[in-house]
């Protein structure tokens, strides 16, 4: 027997009661869950390894008509919804006009109803996020001529660490390099690219340098560069494959071998490979 449109039409309605049901179930959980942190004393609300790990799970089940995009789309925002009622977020995003800056991505991330505190200086989203009221934030590479990445990698920043890399489906359509930032540890998720700063004393070219870590067994890739206030020294941000930690000895190897022409390396974070 053919199905009529009608019938087409209930199966619809039917499988939305369902959605809809599972989806209240999921959000009764995570209330669960954040009342179970609390009483374990467990102060980390934000988790982007669970929730990268999730996605992935998902993805590799998925079929149909649905592109893997909108997948991502609709369980961000749920993720970050049930996220939200653990305990409420607040985004520190550059817009130094209404409308501009990074706004579209963090709403992709973060989701449609978290709070956002758009500030109009790079260093007021760094202040908002270490000192004031902001949970997390996001920046880009181009972002107010200020080299972040750089402050991040000093003492002073190192409470601070990048998480997220955006879009998580990819390149940016402008061509920004834009990454999620927090009071969050790095931590491995599975398939992962590490961020490095490596300061110099001006004496290594940029191609010695690459050579040098790529010989040491770390993979790079240069992605900015930038010169210290005093333009004494001069510091490069690289992309490594895989997960890497700021006291791996393959990171003093390359130090030492140098003899003092590398006077810093830290990771400042990192982020899963994006999903497609």
């Amino acid at each position: 027997m053919t199905e009529t449109l009608q019938d087409l039409r209930q199966k619809i309605d039917e499988t939305d009661d369902a959605l809809h049901a599972l989806v209240m179930r999921r959000a009764e959980l995570a209330e669960r869950v954040g009342r179970a942190k609390a009483e374990a004393g467990e102060k980390q609300i934000f988790r982007p390894v669970r929730e990268t790990q999730i996605l992935r799970r998902l993805l590799q089940n998925h079929k149909g008509g649905l592109s893997k995009a909108v997948i991502i789309r609709l369980w961000r925002e749920l993720i970050s919804a049930c996220a939200n009622l653990q305990s409420p977020m607040t985004v520190a995003v550059f817009m130094p006009e209404r409308g501009m800056g990074n706004l579209e991505l963090t709403r992709d991330y973060f989701g449609s109803f978290t709070a956002l505190l758009p500030c109009k200086s790079v260093n007021l989203v760094l202040k908002e996020l270490t000192q004031g009221e902001a949970d997390l934030a996001v920046l880009s590479l181009q972002d107010d001529q200020s080299c972040w990445w750089y402050a991040l990698a000093q003492e002073r920043r190192r409470a601070v660490a990048v998480f997220a890399k955006l879009p998580v489906t990819g390149t940016a359509d402008n061509g920004r390099i834009v990454f999620a930032l927090g009071k969050v540890p790095f931590e491995a998720s599975g398939d992962d690219r590490t961020l490095l700063v490596v300061e110099t004393d001006g004496s290594i070219s940029l191609g010695t340098l690459d050579l040098v870590l790529k010989a040491g067994g770390i993979a790079t890739n240069a992605i900015y560069d930038s010169f210290s206030p005093d333009m004494t020294r001069k510091a490069y941000l690289f992309e490594v494959e895989g997960f890497l930690e700021s006291d791996d000895a393959r990171l003093a190897a390359v130090v030492k071998k140098e003899d003092g022409k590398i006077i810093m390396t830290r990771v400042i974070g990192g982020f899963p490979a994006p999903f497609v």
